[in-house]
């Protein structure tokens, strides 16, 4: 590959705008550019296959405040090792660090974005990598106002992997399918990780940190969720991962904690066969584990550790029908039944069921008063002589008396 350099005196000279601009058009296809520690002017376009590679930190790009700083609109591109800086602010002309559309094979790694609105943007663009980018978007303390740190539209088998996210929106991807989102830190944002009707997606061995919610899907399917680490979202309505509505989704092996709700399933009373496999989780410190809008439907529901949460399950219609599930050899820390022949399996099942402790969860005035000592004594009397039939939320046939082996391994990543 030929080698175009821009040598170090060209930095202590003053830099017309289109100086680099300038250096890309002049090369051949298939250069490769080295930048040296200064900063550079944009904002510029890629059209041709090239590598635009930097010193580090000390080699800045900066868009001067307009538009996308990068523009790549060619296949077999990469920038790399090189600090973008200063990206329009205009949402509706996705503004960003990086803009990639219509290509193949770009290669976007070891660059550190900050100060823009939208971080790496690939628009119909496969079989690329953004690998080990550190990204956050412009200061702004109403998180919507930022830009997605990552955003994929109609984008296939890329691999999104080791970047570090924090302070921007989302990790958005928007239907795009086959991809692959590994290894990263998303912290301090709004949705950790965002699936909008997409298929065929990987999320493994990431950290979710401190947002507003740590994976929603939408309208997805054939979704595989595992061995990452979610913990801690914010508000009253936070949620570890959301699930609402589309096909099947694998959700093994992950620690979710602290959230208002670990679970959030939005599912179709029409809809038919089984659709998530919820197994061998660690789900533990949140307000509620499983939070169901309306039915409680086609699930599998194994081998998780369930413990120090304050409730197991809420459903938020109270006489929507639950069937249809497979709910077994889960590890329920607020199960009382026996094990008379020791085989770690109770004798009877776990039914978990609304008494009058939970009306709470079918009128939300009533939760003010949850835990309160009046709730508390009117559910020690229903209990003792019940003078309605209670609700029946979910059955574990076969509840285990230990946590579950294995459960959970994501969180210990580090």
């Amino acid at each position: 590959m030929r080698r175009v350099l821009l040598f170090a005196l060209s930095i202590l000279m003053p830099l017309a705008g289109g100086s680099l601009q300038s250096v890309i058009d002049a090369a051949e296809p298939g250069s490769r550019i080295e930048l040296p520690a200064g900063r550079f002017f944009g904002p510029i376009t890629i059209d041709k296959p090239l590598i635009l590679s930097g010193a580090g930190k000390s080699s800045v790009i900066d868009g001067n405040f307009s538009s996308k700083v990068i523009t790549v609109l060619s296949s077999d591109v990469t920038i790399e090792n090189i600090a973008i800086r200063n990206s329009g602010r205009q949402r509706h002309s996705l503004d960003s660090a990086v803009f990639v559309s219509g290509v193949k094979r770009v290669t976007i790694e070891r660059c550190s974005i900050e100060d823009t609105l939208f971080g790496i943007i690939l628009s119909y663009t496969a079989d690329s990598v953004i690998k080990d980018n550190n990204i956050s978007s412009y200061e702004e303390s109403i998180v919507d106002n930022r830009g997605d740190g990552i955003r994929l539209w109609l984008s296939h088998t890329n691999l999104i992997e080791g970047n570090r996210l924090s302070k921007s929106r989302d990790l958005a991807l928007m239907r795009s399918h086959h991809n692959v989102i590994r290894a990263n830190v998303v912290k301090e944002g709004r949705y950790g990780i965002l699936l909008q009707m997409c298929k065929d997606e990987t999320i493994e061995k990431n950290e979710i940190l401190s947002n507003y919610a740590g994976i929603f899907s939408s309208g997805s399917k054939d979704i595989r969720i595992r061995r990452n680490t979610i913990v801690k979202t914010h508000l009253a309505t936070g949620v570890g991962i959301l699930i609402r509505g589309g096909g099947r989704h694998i959700v093994r092996h992950n620690a979710i904690m602290r959230h208002a709700q670990a679970f959030y399933i939005d599912s179709s009373p029409a809809e038919k066969g089984m659709r998530r496999f919820i197994e061998y989780n660690r789900i533990a410190l949140n307000n509620e584990a499983f939070h169901f809008h309306a039915i409680i439907k086609n699930n599998t529901i194994r081998n998780n550790t369930v413990k120090d949460n304050l409730t197991d399950v809420v459903k938020d219609i109270q006489h929507a029908k639950t069937r249809e599930n497979d709910i077994s050899m889960n590890y329920w820390d607020r199960y009382e039944g026996f094990d008379m022949d020791g085989d770690g399996i109770g004798d009877t099942p776990y039914n978990i069921l609304i008494y009058a402790d939970r009306l709470w969860q079918s009128d939300h005035h009533l939760k003010f008063f949850y835990a309160t000592p009046l709730l508390s004594l009117i559910d020690f009397i229903e209990r003792l002589a019940p003078f309605s039939e209670p609700l029946l939320l979910m059955r574990d046939e076969k509840p285990r008396l230990f946590p579950v082996e294995g459960a959970g391994v994501g969180e210990q990543r580090r």
